[in-house]
């Protein structure tokens, strides 16, 4: 169960109209990110560009390797993941010659469709890089009424993780906090940048997870820009006595009637923003 509470959806409610205000000034808007430290950037996303060869840069940790013989080797097998949808399918990816994709889809009424990488759960002073290569199809419902999550670093407890990315009110946010033993004081929603469909974007997210706040750290790069800098999150990034883990795919709020189709292109857990990078995709 999702609760974010009153003053959840009431600091939400603030940032989003932060950003809406800096977008009609025709400037990029650089906004306090609420209790914690750090920096966010409003306003249109940049264009994908070219990301770092993979041969020039460190081996990433972990990497999903979807061109490979089996695409879903290197996920874990956890069929409670499909609530209400399917099991994700291995397609073409758009736009790249040769690569594949995994597909997500979760019907109207539908709660998840998601995987969890086959990589360490994350304690106490861990720090990672993480890269994913998302392409919302030209249908993907953006501005659908409700909560949509691509990524979650879910704490092994019940209920909602620290941290996470969703789209909700047709952007990507950087979201969390609400399953903590202080939501009220603790949940933040932060804009990333513009949902934008029928194109591949690229997300690294940069965490060090601490359960105290002035040592967890959270950065995120949009297609190579940094739009959100030295987020230090109230609650920390991890819940005390949870240990975290990644899943990724579609997991929603069931209200959401419309149909959701995502692609995931490719996906990297590294040491360093260089290595997390280096996804693939169409590049310019």
């Amino acid at each position: 169960m999702r609760t974010h509470g009153l003053l959840g959806a009431a600091v939400s409610l603030l940032l989003v109209a932060g950003v809406v205000v800096g977008c009609s000034t025709g400037e990029p808007a650089t906004s306090s990110s609420g209790s914690g430290s750090g920096s966010t950037v409003a306003g249109a996303p940049p264009p994908l560009t070219g990301a770092p060869d993979p041969s020039t840069v460190p081996p990433p940790i972990w990497q999903a390797g979807l061109s490979g013989a089996d695409p879903l080797r290197n996920f874990r097998d956890t069929p409670y993941n499909n609530d209400g949808a399917p099991a994700p399918e291995v397609v073409d990816a758009p736009d790249v010659p040769g690569a594949k994709a995994l597909q997500f889809t979760v019907p109207g009424g539908g709660r998840r469709s998601e995987l969890e990488p086959q990589t360490q759960f994350y304690r106490e002073g861990d720090e990672a890089w993480f890269g994913f290569a998302w392409n919302l199809p030209a249908d993907f419902p953006v501005n659908a009424e409700g909560w949509q999550v691509l990524a979650q670093w879910k704490n092994l407890g019940d209920g909602s993780p620290p941290i996470e990315v969703k789209v909700e009110g047709g952007m990507f946010k950087l979201d969390g906090g609400a399953g903590g033993s202080d939501p009220g004081s603790d949940y933040f929603s932060m804009p990333i940048g513009p949902a934008i469909t029928g194109r591949q974007t690229d997300v690294v997210v940069h965490i060090r997870f601490s359960t105290d706040p002035a040592k967890a750290v959270v950065d995120v790069w949009q297609n190579g820009q940094k739009r959100i800098d030295g987020f230090r999150p109230p609650g920390g990034t991890r819940y005390e006595g949870d240990d975290s883990y990644l899943k990724t795919g579609i997991y929603r709020d069931s209200a959401i009637s419309q149909t959701a189709e995502l692609l995931l292109v490719d996906a990297r857990i590294a040491a360093s923003y260089e290595s997390a990078s280096a996804l693939v995709g169409p590049k310019s």
